[in-house]
């Protein structure tokens, strides 16, 4: 099973003002009186406009710490780098076995490399 960290989303009622209209003070919390100045808003987001399937795992991915596979995957992957690890071009040659490395080291393999 694949664990995917998705950042904290900010609520509708989650605000950075209180009932007095200053930032930090403590006390219960009020909608924003200048929603064009809230935190979560950045002049460069689009609220209208949709996030690509891209750039919503790339946000994803920007939190990964940890991901959970199951062995049988690592494994597949691992058989599926024989190609690359023959390569004729030295730099797919080099990634490959590193990424074969990293592979085995989270399978728990001592073996050498091809």
């Amino acid at each position: 099973m694949t664990l995917i960290n998705e950042p904290r989303r900010p609520l509708e009622n989650d605000r950075m003002t209180s009932t007095n209209g200053r930032a930090g003070s403590s006390g219960p919390t009020a909608p924003a009186r200048h929603p064009d100045r809230h935190p979560d808003r950045h002049p460069d987001r689009h609220p209208d406009r949709a996030a690509s399937s891209g750039q919503r795992a790339a946000t994803q991915l920007l939190g990964l710490r940890e991901v959970t596979l199951p062995a049988a995957v690592l494994a597949a992957a691992d058989a599926f780098l024989d190609d690359a690890v023959a390569s004729d071009d030295p730099v797919t040659r080099e990634a490959a076995a590193a990424t074969r490395a990293r592979l085995r080291a989270a399978l728990g393999h001592e073996r050498d490399q091809h």
